[in-house]
């Protein structure tokens, strides 16, 4: 006869496969999201991968040649936007299943929208986890949270007096 803990760690396990098979099945299709926009006047074509990367633009008319570079220029930025947003969308939707995924946006550039620390932990102090509190200095920014260890009274970072005799830089 098995433990109940043994079978509540069988059941766990088994879930956990189960959602690292369907992870590994989003990652493969985010792999192969590509999103194609072409402007409203038809004067370019913009090509992005899953993270927004570049792929192709193609001018699929003659129209470009006669518009003023600004308005080129403009068509170009609109066109590739659009279709940053568009792929954006297309990951969200693909992870949306496995729950929130902190700063992930489709109207961010890139699909990521900045966050601060507290945003970030948001989600772990409302299910009731203990998290250190973030510096009330901190911006968010990861390097903030890298440098704190730095002194403020001139001392070398890592170190409360600065360089160790004998310490190379």
């Amino acid at each position: 006869m098995t433990n109940p803990l043994e079978e509540q760690l069988a059941e766990a396990l088994a879930e956990f496969e189960e959602t690292r098979q369907q992870l590994n099945r989003a990652a493969a299709e985010a792999a192969q999201i590509s999103v194609t926009v072409t402007s409203k006047d038809r004067s370019v074509e913009a090509t992005v991968g899953p993270q927004g990367e570049l792929k192709n633009l193609r001018f699929p008319t003659s129209r470009y040649r006669n518009m003023a570079p600004a308005e080129l220029a403009n068509a170009l930025m609109a066109t590739i936007a659009q279709a940053r947003t568009d792929a954006a969308s297309q990951l969200l939707d693909l992870y949306r299943p496995f729950g929130p995924v902190p700063g992930l946006s489709a109207e961010a550039e890139g699909g990521f929208a900045p966050m601060s620390w507290d945003e970030l932990l948001a989600p772990l102090r409302e299910e009731g986890i203990d998290v250190p509190a973030t510096s009330p200095r901190s911006t968010g920014a990861l390097f903030d949270e890298l440098i704190d260890d730095e002194t403020d009274d001139g001392g070398a970072p890592g170190t409360a007096d600065g360089p160790r005799e004998g310490a190379g830089r």
